[in-house]
Order: structure tokens, then C-alpha cells, then sequence
């Protein structure tokens, strides 16, 4: 690990502040029947996360997709202790951010920078949503 420090800032979705290991990937995922919701691991075959969990990480992906169901999918992750601790999306899903919302989950997009360019998976990410700030580590 290098003392790389990343500065991005961005929009504040739904605010709070979290920090955690970055599980990254460009593409999109649903709460409804892609993710456990009790262990937080993604099941959706041929996904880029397919078999890693979401559990205390900081969610970083294109946007979820889906269900009026998510919301409940993620305060079910939540209450089980499976929920990511922050969320990033390029494009805000309106269900995902009443997820956020709900389950105080600091959300935040419209980076400076594009997150799949210059944060990975592994990542140590600070993520200061009241602030719409990002502090990514290498």
C-alpha cells in the first residue's frame, strides 16, 4: 500500500460519513435478487462481484437497477448487519437512494473524477457525504 491520498469531490445524495474498503465495479446491480440481503454476498451470475460482499464496504458501481423492492432489500442488509456503509453510483437510482435514505447510508455521485478510473477494490475510502467529499487511499 503506497501513501497515495485521492481528494475527489462530488454530490451529496444522502449525507452522513462512512469509511471502509471500496468494492468497485462499472456496471449496474439490483438489491432484489442479486445481493443476500442477510450476508450481503452479490449472487448475480456473470456480475463483476459475483461471490464478494457488500457488507461494510463502500459500494462504488454505475447504478443499481430494478425493483421497488430494493428498498426493503436494503434495510433487510442493514438490520442483518450486510449493508454497504456508503454507496457511490454514477447514475441515482430513486429506490436506492430511499434505501440510503431509510437506512442512513451516505450516498453520494456526480464525482469530479470518474470513480472506476482512480479508486479500485480494496481501496481504503473516507466518504464525508455532508461535505461532498471522497479521501481515497492507495
Amino acid at each position: 500500500m503506497t501513501n497515495e491520498r485521492i481528494i475527489i469531490k462530488g454530490k451529496t445524495v444522502v449525507p452522513g460519513h462512512a469509511q471502509g474498503k471500496a468494492l468497485v465495479a462499472d456496471a449496474t446491480l439490483s438489491f432484489w435478487g442479486e445481493v443476500d440481503a442477510v450476508t450481503g454476498e452479490i449472487l448475480a451470475v456473470g456480475h463483476p462481484l459475483q461471490g464478494q460482499s457488500i457488507k461494510g464496504r463502500v459500494l462504488i458501481i454505475r447504478s443499481t437497477k430494478g425493483s421497488s423492492g430494493a428498498p426493503m432489500m436494503m434495510n433487510i442488509a442493514s438490520l442483518s448487519g450486510a449493508a454497504p456503509v456508503a454507496m457511490i453510483n454514477v447514475e441515482v437510482d430513486a429506490l436506492a437512494a430511499l434505501g440510503s435514505i431509510v437506512n442512513c447510508i451516505p450516498m453520494m455521485t456526480d464525482l469530479d473524477e470518474n470513480p472506476f478510473d482512480c479508486i479500485k477494490s480494496g481501496d481504503h475510502v473516507v466518504v464525508d457525504a455532508s461535505n461532498g467529499i471522497i479521501y481515497v487511499s492507495k
